[in-house]
Protein backbone atom coordinates (compact mmCIF):
# COMPACT_ATOMS: atom_id res chain seq x y z
CA UNK A 1 0.00 0.00 0.00
CA UNK A 2 1.21 3.53 -0.64
CA UNK A 3 1.41 6.31 1.26
CA UNK A 4 -2.11 7.35 -0.48
CA UNK A 5 -3.75 4.94 0.46
CA UNK A 6 -3.40 5.51 3.97
CA UNK A 7 -4.24 8.87 3.83
CA UNK A 8 -7.50 8.14 1.47
CA UNK A 9 -8.23 5.65 4.55
CA UNK A 10 -7.54 7.91 7.05
CA UNK A 11 -9.74 10.55 5.14
CA UNK A 12 -12.56 7.95 5.07
CA UNK A 13 -12.46 6.78 8.55
CA UNK A 14 -12.38 10.80 9.44
CA UNK A 15 -15.82 11.23 7.30
CA UNK A 16 -17.64 8.41 8.95
CA UNK A 17 -16.74 9.21 12.44
CA UNK A 18 -17.52 12.98 12.00
CA UNK A 19 -20.61 12.12 9.59
CA UNK A 20 -21.89 9.47 12.53
CA UNK A 21 -21.98 12.40 15.28
CA UNK A 22 -23.07 14.82 13.46
CA UNK A 23 -25.85 12.57 12.26
CA UNK A 24 -27.83 13.33 8.48
CA UNK A 25 -30.26 15.81 9.77
CA UNK A 26 -27.51 18.01 11.30
CA UNK A 27 -25.00 17.63 8.34
CA UNK A 28 -27.88 18.08 5.66
CA UNK A 29 -29.15 21.32 7.46
CA UNK A 30 -25.04 22.96 7.55
CA UNK A 31 -24.22 21.62 4.13
CA UNK A 32 -27.41 24.01 3.06
CA UNK A 33 -27.60 26.82 5.09
CA UNK A 34 -26.25 30.24 3.43
CA UNK A 35 -23.37 30.18 1.49
CA UNK A 36 -22.90 26.34 2.10
CA UNK A 37 -26.10 25.69 0.56
CA UNK A 38 -25.21 27.53 -2.59
CA UNK A 39 -21.93 26.34 -2.84
CA UNK A 40 -23.42 22.88 -2.07
CA UNK A 41 -25.90 23.32 -5.00
CA UNK A 42 -23.56 24.32 -7.45
CA UNK A 43 -21.24 20.96 -6.58
CA UNK A 44 -24.23 19.00 -7.14
CA UNK A 45 -25.05 20.33 -10.32
CA UNK A 46 -21.59 20.42 -11.79
CA UNK A 47 -21.19 16.86 -10.45
CA UNK A 48 -24.58 15.19 -11.95
CA UNK A 49 -25.25 17.88 -14.25
CA UNK A 50 -23.57 16.19 -16.76
CA UNK A 51 -25.30 13.00 -16.25
CA UNK A 52 -28.77 15.13 -16.23
CA UNK A 53 -27.85 16.71 -19.37
CA UNK A 54 -27.65 13.38 -21.91
CA UNK A 55 -31.65 12.37 -20.70
CA UNK A 56 -33.00 12.14 -23.96
CA UNK A 57 -36.06 14.09 -22.86
CA UNK A 58 -33.57 17.22 -21.60
CA UNK A 59 -31.76 17.12 -24.73
CA UNK A 60 -35.26 17.78 -27.16
CA UNK A 61 -35.52 20.19 -24.19
CA UNK A 62 -32.53 21.94 -25.19
CA UNK A 63 -32.61 21.74 -29.00
CA UNK A 64 -36.33 23.35 -28.69
CA UNK A 65 -34.75 26.04 -26.67
CA UNK A 66 -31.93 26.42 -29.32
CA UNK A 67 -34.14 26.63 -31.77
CA UNK A 68 -35.32 29.94 -30.72
CA UNK A 69 -32.15 31.62 -31.53
CA UNK A 70 -30.17 29.50 -33.55
CA UNK A 71 -30.30 30.32 -37.31
CA UNK A 72 -30.66 34.06 -36.82
CA UNK A 73 -28.29 35.94 -39.13
CA UNK A 74 -27.60 38.98 -36.75
CA UNK A 75 -24.51 39.28 -33.93
CA UNK A 76 -26.60 38.76 -31.23
CA UNK A 77 -28.10 35.55 -32.31
CA UNK A 78 -24.86 34.05 -33.78
CA UNK A 79 -23.77 34.97 -30.03
CA UNK A 80 -26.14 33.51 -28.13
CA UNK A 81 -25.71 30.14 -30.77
CA UNK A 82 -22.11 30.20 -29.74
CA UNK A 83 -22.13 30.22 -25.87
CA UNK A 84 -24.66 27.49 -26.21
CA UNK A 85 -27.35 29.75 -24.28
CA UNK A 86 -29.94 26.48 -23.51
CA UNK A 87 -26.78 25.26 -21.71
CA UNK A 88 -26.67 28.22 -19.53
CA UNK A 89 -30.43 28.13 -18.82
CA UNK A 90 -30.27 24.08 -17.98
CA UNK A 91 -27.88 24.98 -15.62
CA UNK A 92 -29.84 27.72 -13.88
CA UNK A 93 -32.70 26.17 -13.79
CA UNK A 94 -30.91 23.06 -12.20
CA UNK A 95 -29.28 25.20 -9.65
CA UNK A 96 -32.96 26.63 -8.57
CA UNK A 97 -34.42 23.40 -8.26
CA UNK A 98 -31.36 21.66 -6.88
CA UNK A 99 -31.45 24.31 -4.08
CA UNK A 100 -34.26 24.25 -3.27
CA UNK A 101 -34.75 20.78 -3.44
CA UNK A 102 -31.67 20.12 -1.16
CA UNK A 103 -33.41 23.11 1.50
CA UNK A 104 -36.89 21.20 1.59
CA UNK A 105 -34.53 17.52 1.99
CA UNK A 106 -32.36 19.30 5.19
CA UNK A 107 -36.04 20.32 6.79
CA UNK A 108 -37.77 17.32 6.31
CA UNK A 109 -34.52 15.14 7.43
CA UNK A 110 -33.45 17.17 10.32
CA UNK A 111 -37.43 16.95 11.52
CA UNK A 112 -37.83 13.38 10.74
CA UNK A 113 -34.39 12.01 11.38
CA UNK A 114 -33.57 14.17 15.18
CA UNK A 115 -37.06 12.00 16.86
CA UNK A 116 -35.50 10.19 19.76
CA UNK A 117 -36.42 7.23 18.58
CA UNK A 118 -33.81 4.49 18.45
CA UNK A 119 -34.50 3.11 14.79
CA UNK A 120 -33.94 6.99 13.52
CA UNK A 121 -31.27 7.53 16.00
CA UNK A 122 -29.73 5.03 14.02
CA UNK A 123 -30.88 5.65 10.49
CA UNK A 124 -29.50 9.20 11.51
CA UNK A 125 -25.93 8.32 12.34
CA UNK A 126 -25.60 6.06 9.58
CA UNK A 127 -27.08 8.10 6.68
CA UNK A 128 -24.43 11.34 8.30
CA UNK A 129 -21.67 9.03 8.07
CA UNK A 130 -22.56 8.07 4.25
CA UNK A 131 -23.47 11.48 3.54
CA UNK A 132 -20.20 12.91 4.74
CA UNK A 133 -18.37 9.97 3.25
CA UNK A 134 -19.79 10.71 -0.30
CA UNK A 135 -19.19 14.80 -0.01
CA UNK A 136 -15.45 13.81 0.84
CA UNK A 137 -14.96 11.50 -2.25
CA UNK A 138 -16.60 14.09 -4.78
CA UNK A 139 -14.21 16.44 -2.78
CA UNK A 140 -11.49 14.37 -3.80
CA UNK A 141 -12.58 13.99 -6.94
CA UNK A 142 -12.92 17.84 -7.81
CA UNK A 143 -9.20 17.74 -6.28
CA UNK A 144 -7.89 15.64 -8.91
CA UNK A 145 -9.87 17.18 -11.61
CA UNK A 146 -8.17 20.51 -10.62
CA UNK A 147 -4.63 19.13 -10.82
CA UNK A 148 -5.34 17.47 -13.92
CA UNK A 149 -6.40 20.94 -15.31
CA UNK A 150 -3.57 22.48 -13.94
CA UNK A 151 -1.18 19.48 -15.22
CA UNK A 152 2.77 20.02 -15.19
CA UNK A 153 4.77 18.76 -12.58
CA UNK A 154 2.14 19.06 -10.03
CA UNK A 155 0.39 16.29 -12.31
CA UNK A 156 3.56 14.20 -12.88
CA UNK A 157 4.44 13.96 -9.38
CA UNK A 158 0.41 13.22 -7.89
CA UNK A 159 -0.16 10.35 -10.31
CA UNK A 160 3.71 9.17 -9.05
CA UNK A 161 2.63 9.22 -5.61
CA UNK A 162 -1.16 7.34 -6.64
CA UNK A 163 0.89 4.98 -8.90
CA UNK A 164 0.33 1.47 -7.45
CA UNK A 165 -2.56 2.41 -5.39
CA UNK A 166 -4.24 -0.57 -3.83
CA UNK A 167 -7.62 0.90 -3.86
CA UNK A 168 -6.98 1.87 -7.62
CA UNK A 169 -6.48 6.21 -7.17
CA UNK A 170 -3.96 6.29 -9.91
CA UNK A 171 -6.91 5.09 -12.28
CA UNK A 172 -9.54 7.29 -10.59
CA UNK A 173 -7.00 10.01 -11.22
CA UNK A 174 -6.91 9.29 -14.83
CA UNK A 175 -10.37 8.27 -15.41
CA UNK A 176 -12.33 10.95 -13.30
CA UNK A 177 -15.51 10.70 -13.91
CA UNK A 178 -16.29 14.39 -12.93
CA UNK A 179 -14.37 15.38 -16.55
CA UNK A 180 -17.84 14.63 -18.18
CA UNK A 181 -18.67 18.15 -17.85
CA UNK A 182 -15.60 19.43 -19.85
CA UNK A 183 -16.36 17.31 -22.59
CA UNK A 184 -19.97 19.04 -22.70
CA UNK A 185 -18.92 22.16 -22.59
CA UNK A 186 -16.10 21.17 -25.35
CA UNK A 187 -18.74 19.73 -27.76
Amino acid sequence: MCTADWIAIGVVAGCLLLGALLGFGKLLSFLTNKIFGKITALFVCYTFGGMIINIGFVQDFLVKIASLWSGGDNFFLAFLTKIHLEVIVFYIILFIAVFFILKLLALLAKAILEIKVLPLKIINKVGGALLLTATGVLIGLFVFQIIAWVGGETAVNLLESLNGSVFGLDKLFLNNPLLGLVDIVKG
